[in-house]
C-alpha cells in the first residue's frame, strides 16, 4: 500500500509541474522583445521593471520599436478596521497601473489598455507613528513588486501574440 501511495505522489507531483500555467509566486516568464521603451511611469515603477527585465535580456531604452505606456498609476487607502475606541487600527493600500502596448513606428496600439490591481492590509497604530510609516513603505514596495512581476508577465503573454 505504501508504494501505491508513493506512487501516486510522484504522479501528482509530474502533473502539477508539468502545468504550463503554474509558477512559483515571483517567478515571470520573459517577453521576448529584444528591448522596450517604458513611458509614464514612477521612478519607483520603472526601477523595479527594469530590475526584473534587464539580467533576461530585454533593454529597456527610449528606441526600441515596442513602447509600454503606463496610463494611470493610483494610489488609494482606507481604513480597513478599528479599534474599540474608534481609531483605525488596519489600514488598507490599493495600488492600480493600468497599461498599452504601442508599436513605435505606426503608433498602434499592440494590445487594449489593461488593469492591474494589487491590495494590501497592515496593522496601523496611531501611538507608534514610526513604525506604522516603515510598515507602510513595506507595503507599498511590495505592491509595485507585485504590480511588476504581474505585467512582465502580461508583456510575455502579448509578445507571443504579437510574434505568431
Amino acid at each position: 500500500m505504501s508504494i501505491r501511495s508513493a506512487l501516486t505522489l510522484l504522479l501528482a507531483a509530474l502533473l502539477l509541474s508539468s502545468c504550463s500555467g503554474w509558477q512559483l509566486r515571483g517567478q515571470t516568464s520573459v517577453p521576448s522583445f529584444e528591448s522596450i521603451t517604458l513611458q509614464g511611469a514612477s521612478a519607483r515603477l520603472r526601477y523595479t521593471l527594469e530590475d526584473l527585465l534587464e539580467p533576461n535580456g530585454v533593454l529597456v531604452h527610449n528606441q526600441s520599436p515596442h513602447v509600454v505606456q503606463i496610463i494611470d498609476e493610483e494610489w488609494d487607502q482606507r481604513t480597513a478596521a478599528v479599534d474599540d475606541r474608534g481609531r483605525a487600527a488596519e489600514r488598507e493600500l490599493r495600488y492600480e497601473v493600468t497599461w498599452q502596448l504601442i508599436d513605435r513606428d505606426t503608433g498602434a496600439m499592440l494590445n487594449p489598455p489593461r488593469r492591474l490591481t494589487a491590495i494590501r492590509s497592515f496593522a496601523y497604530s496611531p501611538d507608534n507613528v514610526t513604525a506604522t510609516s516603515d510598515e507602510e513603505d513595506l507595503v507599498r514596495t511590495d505592491l509595485i513588486e507585485d504590480i511588476s512581476y504581474r505585467l512582465v508577465n502580461q508583456l510575455a503573454n502579448a509578445s507571443r501574440k504579437i510574434q505568431d
